[in-house]
Order: C-alpha cells, then sequence, then structure tokens
C-alpha cells in the first residue's frame, strides 16, 4: 500500500500561498529597488544643473537665467522629496510583506514536517510488516523442517 498524506491538499495550498507571498516580496522589492535609482538620478541631475548654473554664474548670466535655474532646482527638490516618500512607503511594505512571507513559509514547513513525520512513522510500519513476514516465512520452513 502506497503512503497517502491525508492534508497533502493543505500541503499543496501552503506551497501555492508562500509562492504567492514570495512573488509579492519580490516586486515590492523591485519596486523600492527602482525607486531607489529614481533618487541617485534625481540626486546626479540636481547636481549636475546646479554644477552647470555655478559655471554660468562665475561666466555672468540674466536675471531670467537664474530665475530659471533656481526654479529647475525646486523641481528637482520636489523630485527628490517624493522619491524619498516613495522609498519609505516602499521600505514599509517590504517588511510588512516580508513578514507575510515568513510566517507563510513557516506554516508551509508545519504542514511538511507533520507529512515527513507521517511518511517516516509509514515506512517503519511497512519495515517492521516485511520484517515479520521474514520472520513469519523463517519459522514456517523451519516447522517444516522440524518435522521430517
Amino acid at each position: 500500500m502506497a503512503f497517502r498524506f491525508p492534508l497533502q491538499a493543505l500541503l499543496r495550498y501552503r506551497e501555492s500561498y508562500e509562492r504567492r507571498e514570495r512573488l509579492r516580496l519580490q516586486i515590492v522589492t523591485r519596486e523600492l529597488a527602482m525607486a531607489r535609482q529614481q533618487l541617485e538620478e534625481a540626486n546626479r541631475g540636481r547636481k549636475k544643473a546646479l554644477d552647470d548654473a555655478a559655471k554660468r554664474l562665475r561666466a555672468g548670466i540674466l536675471g531670467a537665467e537664474l530665475r530659471f535655474d533656481q526654479a529647475r532646482d525646486q523641481v528637482y527638490c520636489r523630485l527628490i522629496a517624493a522619491c524619498e516618500r516613495q522609498i519609505q512607503k516602499l521600505q514599509v511594505l517590504r517588511q510588512s510583506q516580508l513578514e507575510a512571507f515568513q510566517g507563510a513559509q513557516q506554516q508551509r514547513k508545519i504542514v511538511e514536517n507533520l507529512r515527513e513525520r507521517q511518511f517516516t512513522a509509514y515506512r517503519l510500519e511497512q519495515e517492521r510488516r516485511g520484517q515479520q513476514q521474514v520472520d513469519e516465512i523463517f519459522l514456517i520452513r523451519r516447522r517444516g523442517e522440524d518435522s521430517r
């Protein structure tokens, strides 16, 4: 008789749920990496714009150009602040998703350990029965030899 785990459907569900939570964690992690990259790009763009504005200021520029440079810097500052807020939100979301994934993983491992214990008990029972059959065959043959 083959081993049948009565909670196999639950184990499949737990594995599926863990996979889904892992995928969600990967998505949030990817979004967080993209947000960090956007922040780095915004910081690099602002630094370059400030360096360019400083060079032009030394060379002499019009007031309108100075106001344009200030407005551009304000836009960069707002973009950087928005990226930082997005990163903070994504870090919180990633932490909660990590906890959800770890919980799903733990639940799957509990059912998997139960299955493993039941399989070990089944295997031991099968071995015991096999040994019992071997012993019975030995005793039957021995009795047959004794009766001769």
